[in-house]
């Protein structure tokens, strides 16, 4: 299997936290000329280090540490995801309906999805997700020891997606009470069993995302992903928000980006903020179902509401609609932490269909069987493209690994400048480094200007200095010298 080559901002930002992480740092240490090296979604003030919770940067790390090669954390993660759900919906439908709903999973989501396929998350927010909507059944039904796994799988989202975190939280401490209450658990159990063991983790997980703030802000109530947006974000990604001032940026690039294309696609979705939940809506079902009839099972079938179960899917479903309805921004991976809870949905009407033989005729058990086989469907198109075409590549990645063997064959060292156009695409971004600049066999750097260039190159007089135009055809990469201002 080919490894994923990183391609969007975010990727690199988490893969900046995992050599931070495997070199034993919680942050780096500023850079004496961190204006040549800022890039986006990474801070480099007060400290060098991504603006991204810990959580995926922990788990790129693990991959990096022991098996050299960070996406083996994510292959890794990405198991566990299915595992984790599979569990999960252990405790809301039936356990044969679970298994094969975890089948589903693993066949639609843990192969051939950006999930496994980039560095830029999706499966750690789904287990954090699955463990905590897991846990509520079986704490309801008496099993109080797993409210420590409900307090672990909110930890793990607080530290990978917090906007869900608090959402998810509130969600799990409304059915918990109304689950309990209903069940006429009393209250001294549920204070001793179930609320002090829930908050000990908690507490704990505060303690911990504390002193992680104080190591990268200096604050241990400033998150680095709210220290970012105060260095850089003209707009927030909840929409009806004000616009902040203009900070001051060191490139053209950067500006255009923060000031430009996210303030305009800020202002997009706030202006057609229910279309844009449609959207939102559609990305979310393609990504976990794919082909339209599923739909059928998930949305139309007549939901029976027999259970408690049956009854309480539908409300998180809802809070979920209201999480993503503000958002300015999607990705599926934001609806990470509810993946589990849409096949338990799907797999509540399969059950209800194969139960439906009208006129004593099994076509409910002919279309559920019809509906699985779409999974199955798509796996093996899914399989057959990648067997006749490939995996798919982007192109800036392509460049890249073409420039980083051309300056491996010539040996030592290397400093490469980069030169944009004046219409460079912010997203097709080049300046990224490792953890350590100063070791790096390759500093990626931005051109500012002769006598600001100068001082840095003299700081490396000791790598071989290039200048890279990424926007010229074909792409160049050449010798630097003053002259070539």
């Amino acid at each position: 299997m080919q490894v994923p080559k990183p391609y969007v901002h975010d990727e690199f930002s988490y893969l900046l936290a995992a050599d931070t992480y495997a070199s034993g740092r919680l942050a780096n240490p500023p850079h004496p000329f961190w204006q040549h090296f800022e890039s986006f979604q990474i801070l480099q003030q007060p400290t060098y280090a991504s603006k991204y919770p810990p959580m995926q940067g922990l788990v790129l790390a693990f991959g990096q540490k022991f098996f050299g090669q960070p996406w083996i954390g994510v292959w890794l993660a990405t198991a566990l995801m299915c595992g984790t759900i599979c569990w999960m919906l252990q405790g809301w439908i039936s356990r044969e309906a679970a298994l094969l709903g975890g089948v589903l999973v693993v066949l639609q989501v843990g192969v051939f999805h950006y999930w496994i396929n980039s560095y830029w998350g999706g499966a750690v927010p789904g287990i954090g997700g699955a463990l905590a909507l897991g846990a509520l059944p079986r704490i309801a039904r008496g099993r109080f020891s797993h409210a420590v796994t409900l307090g672990i799988g909110l930890a793990i989202l607080m530290n990978s997606r917090p906007y869900e975190a608090a959402l998810m939280g509130c969600l799990c401490a409304g059915l918990l009470v109304w689950w309990l209450a209903r069940n006429k658990i009393s209250f001294r159990t549920v204070l001793r069993r179930v609320a002090l063991p829930l908050a000990a983790v908690l507490a704990l997980t505060a303690c911990a995302m504390a002193f992680n703030n104080y190591k990268v802000t200096g604050n241990a109530f400033k998150l680095p992903y709210q220290v970012h947006d105060q260095q850089y974000a003209v707009a927030s990604m909840f929409a009806w928000s004000k616009l902040r001032a203009e900070p001051v940026y060191h490139h053209a690039i950067m500006r255009e980006f923060w000031a430009g294309v996210h303030v305009n696609q800020v202002k997009v979705t706030t202006q057609d903020i229910v279309n844009s939940l449609f959207v939102k809506l559609w990305l979310t079902y393609d990504f976990f179902f794919g082909l339209w009839p599923l739909l059928v099972p998930l949305l139309i079938w007549p939901y029976a509401l027999k259970t408690t179960e049956e009854r309480l899917t539908p409300v998180v479903l809802m809070v979920f609609v209201v999480a993503i309805f503000p958002l300015t921004g999607f990705m599926p991976h934001y609806a990470a932490a509810f993946a589990g809870m849409f096949y338990v949905r799907f797999m509540q009407g399969i059950t209800h269909l194969v139960r439906w033989r009208p006129s004593g005729k099994a076509i409910g058990p002919v279309l559920a069987f019809f509906f699985l086989a779409l999974f199955g469907y798509q796996f093996g198109t899914n399989f057959t493209n990648l067997l006749a075409h490939g995996p798919r590549t982007e192109p800036l990645p392509e460049e890249r690994r073409a420039v980083v063997e051309q300056l491996a064959k010539q040996g030592g060292t290397h400093l490469v400048l980069v030169r944009y156009s004046s219409d460079h695409d912010p997203h097709q971004e080049w300046v990224y480094n490792r953890a350590d600049i100063d070791r790096a066999p390759i500093v990626w750097a931005r051109e500012m200007g002769t006598e600001q260039d100068r001082s840095m190159i003299d700081y490396f007089h000791d790598r071989q200095i290039w200048l890279l135009e990424p926007d010229a055809t074909p792409l160049k990469l050449a010798p630097y010298t003053i002259a070539a201002r």
